[in-house]
């Protein structure tokens, strides 16, 4: 198991980096395949707990995000939602022996989750150093799951959310979170010119990617949890699914898109 991450880690990771270098209509493909395939496992997640979601209208919701966002046309935003829950109510109503209100919320909730929280790591990349910021969150978060994972594995012995999550260890999450911070640390110190922020920033910057990393792990672990379900999808081997690994970045993004538009501005 430990093998098959690595080597889909030194495949996957730069083609990641390389998508994030070239930006553009090459990094939005890659978020239009990463939401499509992540429509798809939450579907499948649904289905396994005995729900049964439209799945064109998750496909269609996610792919118009990541479209609208792409070409700056946040006028359709809101427009967009108002049809996707106008779409489900009247799917709602149409099928209403063999579709329940929790279905639609559900199939509702799942584009705002993926399309609409994957949305932030496009935005991201299209500021102006977009590029570094969208590295940081990169390397924030890979840099606390992969302490989590060893550390947790080697040294946790106290669980940190048993409910949701009996693997996940405190131990782990200390160690990512603490990790993330004295790298991010030492980068603006030594390196103030590629970081551009200023120690004290970097240090409430890898706190934030952490733990905001580790609540996206911690909600979609239990999600699974909840439906009975231990990936979301076996697409990348040693991994799981795409949502397993995505789901970190996924809830961090926001954060570190917010974090800089703040800083900006002061």
């Amino acid at each position: 198991m430990l093998l098959l991450r690595i080597i889909s880690a030194l495949v996957g990771i730069p083609l990641v980096l390389l998508s994030v270098h070239l930006g553009g209509p090459w990094y939005a493909l890659l978020l239009l395949v990463v939401v499509n395939l992540g429509v798809y496992e939450y579907n499948t997640i649904l289905k396994a707990g005995g729900y049964s979601v439209p799945a064109l209208v998750g496909h269609f919701g996610v792919t118009m995000f990541i479209v609208v966002l792409y070409f700056q046309e946040y006028i359709f935003l809101l427009p967009l939602v108002m049809l996707l829950f106008f779409f489900l109510f009247v799917f709602t109503l149409l099928h209403i022996e063999t579709v329940n209100i929790t279905e639609a919320a559900l199939a509702f909730w799942g584009i705002i989750y993926i399309g609409g929280l994957c949305g932030y790591i496009l935005l991201l990349r299209m500021q102006p150093e977009g590029d570094l910021y969208t590295y940081m969150l990169l390397f924030g978060v890979w840099i606390n799951d992969t302490l989590a994972y060893f550390i947790g594995k080697k040294w946790g012995t106290r669980e940190l959310a048993p409910q949701i999550s009996p693997k996940k260890s405190v131990e782990g999450s200390l160690a990512g979170i603490a990790g993330a911070v004295v790298i991010f640390m030492a980068g603006a110190i030594f390196f103030p010119g590629t970081f551009n922020i200023n120690p004290g920033l970097a240090v409430i910057l890898a706190m934030g990617i952490t733990v905001f990393a580790q609540l996206g792990d911690l909600m979609e672990s239990a999600l699974k949890r909840k439906l009975g379900v231990k990936d979301a999808g076996s697409i990348i081997p040693g991994h799981g699914g795409v949502l397993d690994r995505f789901d970190s970045l996924m809830l961090a993004a926001p954060f570190v898109y917010y974090f800089f538009m703040l800083v900006n501005m002061l």
